[in-house]
């Protein structure tokens, strides 16, 4: 696997197939708040995380992180990545700009091969648009440690193969949520759904 296989794969993936792949990851939790929101429709912010692929010891691996235990999405394991800036020209410049002030790893916009469907979180009042980079390796992390608990080197193919259903608390009540899991963390909603997107896209045959 090389960077033109996946410009390759994210150049021409099935766009619906994806979002089905997404869907296919939504908890009862989210499915309240998604048929609230398509009932009245509100704004939604945007945002994008990164998933920076790499290979290490012929495994393909990318960088997740566990947030710290304050702000939305406490204590949760996701992508580098937050809402964006008037600065920003597009996704691409949120994602790239928030991993470095998140884990210190400056990634060029050369290393872009694609983005993914963006994934709507209606209980954050967010839109995350997904973009994926593919480098030759990876420095040392400079961890924000106002924003990141831990940074995760992840086997992609072993997340995948701890996919399962898992039980997880929201606010005071417990639900059953399609899951992986993650430096013992479990991985669900809207990074669990990009996580469906990037195997979906990865796993589909390159049409020609």
């Amino acid at each position: 696997m090389d960077k033109s296989f996946f410009i390759s794969k994210l150049s021409s993936y099935n766009r619906d197939e994806a979002e089905r792949s997404a869907n296919s990851m939504l908890s009862d939790f989210q499915r309240m708040y998604f048929e609230r929101y398509y009932a009245n429709p509100f704004p939604l912010r945007k945002s994008a995380v990164l998933i920076l692929l790499f290979v290490r010891d012929g495994r393909l691996k990318t960088i997740m992180i566990e947030r710290t235990d304050v702000g939305v999405h406490a204590g949760q394991v996701s992508f580098p990545g937050g809402k964006a800036e008037l600065t920003d020209a597009d996704s691409i410049d949120t994602a790239l700009r928030e991993t470095v002030e998140e884990i210190g790893i400056a990634v060029d916009r050369s290393d872009v091969v694609g983005e993914l469907p963006p994934v709507k979180v209606p209980v954050s009042k967010f839109e995350i648009f997904p973009v994926v980079a593919f480098v030759d390796g990876v420095g040392d992390f400079v961890r924000s440690e106002s924003e990141v608990k831990r940074v995760l080197e992840v086997d992609l193919e072993d997340l995948r193969a701890s996919f399962s259903t898992r039980p997880v608390s929201v606010a005071g009540k417990q639900y059953d949520v399609p899951s992986f899991l993650c430096g013992g963390s479990v991985v669900w909603g809207a990074s669990a759904m990009i996580l469906a997107e990037l195997y979906a896209v990865v796993s589909c045959p390159t049409r020609h």
